[in-house]
């Protein structure tokens, strides 16, 4: 679990210029009243909520699962962030602690988590204050090495919560993904009320990080540098975005840098995956 954090906190910092994030290497691990382990990562300052990895039984499986998410003894801290997110990070599920907890060796949920409740954000809520908002993953404590994903998942939660709150730099996509566009404040909007890295991840995860315009996944052409790295693309043109709009894991889609660039050249219509991908078999045929 460890080992597992500092992973974690280790690719974190790479994403936290211009947020509140703090990252630290954590140095040592602490048990739980929940039959496991937790580490601090870093926080979001001083009196802050804490960054906290976990590897426990909380969610009611034999097997321990790991956990990432905020945790702050001020209830009040946790509220406002969930309160400040897009609707893609809202609690899922709200845990109380006199009503949804049971403890008889250990801490835990009296109903489990469904499957389908793993990465999508849970809200804890326990007396004296103490507050949790966080995501499970899936992983079995039997696997001999911790599914990289988790990795992936817990890092594009952390900084989907971190670049919302205040004073928060968002990263300024628009003119590298969004050349032509001309109406650059329509796309800004879009960028910051669309951007789910969670969402992204996962979508990219599905399609086991492969184009799905051309084909290309970075780890078979360029080994570890390649490992994990691939972009996402919105399969609803940005011309036909409503203002209030909530983004799902089918409207997004795995594209390489280069297919991306291309279908942001095109004419901006539902079915310019299709036409992109068309054309990259048509030429790939020349080629042959």
């Amino acid at each position: 679990m460890l080992a597992a954090a500092r992973v974690v906190a280790d690719r974190l910092k790479l994403h936290s210029e211009g947020t509140r994030l703090r990252i630290r290497l954590p140095s040592r691990a602490m048990t739980t009243n929940t039959d496991g382990w937790s580490a601090v990562i870093g926080d979001l300052g001083k009196t802050r909520p804490r960054l906290e990895v976990w590897l426990d039984r909380f969610s009611g499986y034999p097997d321990r699962k790991l956990y990432a998410g905020f945790h702050s003894k001020a209830r009040q801290q946790i509220t406002t962030i969930t309160k400040r997110v897009s609707r893609k990070l809202w609690p899922g599920r709200v845990v109380n602690y006199e009503d949804d907890t049971t403890e008889e060796k250990h801490l835990v949920l009296a109903k489990r988590l469904g499957r389908s409740e793993f990465n999508i954000p849970i809200l804890e809520r326990y007396s004296a204050g103490s507050t949790f908002y966080g995501i499970y993953d899936p992983t079995r404590e039997s696997s001999k090495r911790v599914n990289p994903h988790f990795y992936s998942r817990a890092v594009a939660f952390f900084e989907d919560v971190a670049r919302v709150l205040p004073h928060a730099a968002a990263e300024d996509e628009r003119r590298e993904v969004y050349p032509r566009h001309e109406n650059r404040k329509r796309v800004g909007s879009h960028l910051q009320r669309e951007r789910s890295r969670l969402l992204a991840t996962e979508r990219k995860i599905r399609d086991n990080y492969e184009c799905q315009v051309c084909g290309l996944r970075f780890e078979d052409a360029y080994g570890k540098l390649g490992i994990e790295f691939a972009e996402s693309h919105h399969r609803v043109p940005l011309s036909q975005l409503r203002e209030r709009v909530r983004t799902s894991i089918e409207d997004l889609t795995t594209v390489c840098a280069n297919c991306h660039r291309m279908l942001h050249r095109m004419a901006g219509k539902r079915d310019d995956i299709k036409k992109l991908k068309a054309i990259v078999r048509k030429n790939q045929q020349k080629r042959t």
